[in-house]
């Protein structure tokens, strides 16, 4: 009999070490998990694209292509992962919901002072498009003229006093002559929708919202949503900075004239999320991943999020083929209506965990004599907590949203917030900590990383992706993202190549979004790493190592304890999509915007 020895080599020396080959990896997690990473071809994980393109659908204008929620594109990508998942032997089930499905029609028309602007669906390849319209925006119903009204928008970045906030307050409106106008409102602090309901409540009859300008990365179109509950009815578009900027000033001399036409299709649909579980490992410390499986209705969305999508179904076919022994439940999940505002992992998040929280708080409640929510102390709604947290058998969630950019960086979350806490894309502020794991999670991805003698950039916790859900659940997430519309800076191009000042996917949420517009690089170098990390976890007992100071503020006292729903309602305030449909991605594919 051959005995297992210790290790202290890389995890890719361990890969082919003698250890490994004699089948003893499975006693180590960081040798099974290097051994399962190792197992993933390149050509198999590319090969799932070239599928899920094949099954996108003809938009409604005849242009494109896709698989947005509520499509015939999105069913068959269904049944293609049901398929493939019950061929390996998985668990699977689905998760009916309804679903508000929002698409752009042909028709639309944006001319600001005479000029007739560009949509992003309009734009060729070298040509910069000016607008977007925001998903879930209103119908004009017919051609629509005013002119631009600007809000409280601040231009001096460099000052200590400098407000992002704008139109995120009823009273920013105060004093404005918005009746009748089209609200022209900068970017920042809040979600669009926000900024669209003032705006649309002050009597404005459209709004554009244009780019921040505080940050290379917010100078583009923005490309955002409204969320699928909006109460939004009237036309909202996304801008250009520069567009914004000028617009601005020459309004400071004289009225600028709108005109405008948007026509929209927007029914209540059934959509499904698709979950699926090994049979093996224990069932009350579940190892979760996630990728969304919608795109938007522009395009097929091959990287946003085909590549989640393909990194997720070729590792679970590769831990099947290896018949890995896991000691955890692995289970993976492929969400719908993400790019409507993380709509279906938040319909689970919520229906998972929101009766297990009332179910903790009830046990606790019982044993102290305690008969009103309201009644519990700080330190009861503790107990709670941790009531929760064991009763709760999701342990971890990895989310993988867009992870083959063409123009990539290799993204991790920062699960400590220590490289991020300041960033204007972290949604997190105050003393926030994220749960117990999370910085854990990020150190393993980034010793895979390391291995590969690559670098990461740190990825700020802007909940533009379907993570959002477990945060505020108190779960313990990371995740991958190789980057959407922002531009690649010198630093990284020396880091990862690629070219300099151009988007990471400069076809993010459009039509050319399709088996082109993916680095195959990336997207193998990232399924091995989602591998490595996923397979740790699902042999790891303990999941993280034990605490070695006192615990950290858990999440779920940030929520009220007023009603036994109460930590969804404050979880979906906090929700900080910043335009992922500016992913969202929430893209990543992610998406409200928070900023």
């Amino acid at each position: 009999m051959q005995m297992c020895m210790t290790t202290k080599r890389t995890l890719l020396a361990a890969a082919i070490s003698t250890t490994m080959l004699s089948g003893c990896y499975w006693k180590d997690p960081k040798l099974a998990a290097a051994y399962v990473s190792s197992e993933i071809e390149r050509e198999d994980v590319v090969e799932h694209l070239v599928e899920l393109e094949a099954r996108a659908s003809k938009t409604t204008d005849g242009n494109s292509t896709t698989r947005a929620a509520g499509t015939d594109g999105y069913q068959y990508s269904v049944d293609y992962i049901i398929d493939v998942m019950k061929e390996y032997g998985y668990k699977v089930t689905t998760q009916a919901f309804d679903f508000r499905a929002w698409e752009e029609l042909a028709g639309t028309a944006l001319n600001v002072n005479g000029v007739d602007l560009i949509s992003t669906r309009e734009a060729g390849e070298g040509v910069e498009p000016d607008y977007a319209v925001m998903s879930y925006s209103g119908d004009s119903n017919g051609p629509l003229n005013g002119e631009v009204v600007f809000i409280t928008p601040d231009f001096n970045f460099s000052s200590p006093n400098y407000d992002d906030t704008d139109g995120c307050e009823a009273t920013d409106f105060d004093g404005k002559a918005v009746t009748g106008k089209v609200a022209v409102i900068q970017r920042g602090g809040c979600a669009f929708n926000d900024k669209v309901v003032n705006a649309q409540n002050a009597g404005a009859k459209a709004v554009i919202v244009f780019n921040q300008g505080n940050d290379p990365g917010r100078t583009d179109v923005v490309n955002g949503t409204l969320g699928s509950d909006t109460a939004a009815v009237i036309p909202a578009f996304g801008a250009r900075y520069a567009l914004g900027k000028s617009w601005f000033d020459l309004s400071e001399t004289q009225s600028v004239p709108v005109a405008l036409n948007v026509d929209v299709k927007d029914e209540m649909v059934v959509t499904q999320n698709v979950i699926a579980e090994t049979k093996r490992g224990n069932p009350n410390q579940v190892v979760m991943l996630g990728a969304h499986l919608d795109s938007v209705p522009e395009g097929p969305g091959i990287n946003d999020n085909g590549s989640g999508t393909a990194g997720l179904l070729e590792y679970a076919i590769t831990l099947a083929e290896t018949r890995a022994p896991v000691k955890n439940k692995v289970r993976f999940a492929w969400w719908a209506a993400e790019e409507a505002g993380l709509v279906g992992s938040e319909y689970y998040t919520k229906e998972l965990f929101a009766p297990i929280y009332d179910q903790a708080q009830q046990e606790i409640m019982d044993e102290l004599g305690i008969e009103d929510p309201s009644q519990l102390t700080e330190e009861q709604i503790e107990l709670v907590d941790a009531r929760y947290s064991k009763l709760n058998k999701v342990k971890l969630y990895l989310n993988f949203d867009m992870i083959g950019s063409p123009n990539y960086i290799f993204g991790v979350m920062d699960g400590d917030l220590s490289d991020t806490k300041d960033s204007p894309d972290n949604a997190y502020t105050g003393d926030f900590k994220p749960p117990y794991g999370t910085s854990d999670i990020e150190a393993t991805f980034n010793e895979f990383f390391t291995a590969k003698s690559s670098a990461t950039v740190p990825q700020a916790l802007s909940k533009r992706s379907d993570y959002a859900g477990f945060a505020d659940w108190g779960i313990a997430f990371g995740g991958l993202f190789t980057g959407a519309e922002k531009v690649k800076t010198a630093e990284e191009v020396e880091q990862f190549g690629g070219e300099i000042d151009v988007a990471y996917d400069k076809c993010y949420h459009q039509a050319c979004d399709d088996f082109n517009n993916v680095s195959q690089e990336a997207l193998y170098v990232n399924t091995q790493a989602l591998a490595y990390v996923t397979t740790y976890y699902a042999f790891s007992k303990p999941l993280f190592p034990p605490k070695e100071a006192p615990a950290a503020k858990p999440m779920t006292r940030m929520h009220s304890v007023e009603q036994p729903t109460q930590k969804l309602r404050i979880g979906e305030k906090l929700k900080a999509a910043d335009s992922h449909s500016d992913h969202g991605h929430f893209h990543g594919d992610f998406d409200q915007d928070r900023q």
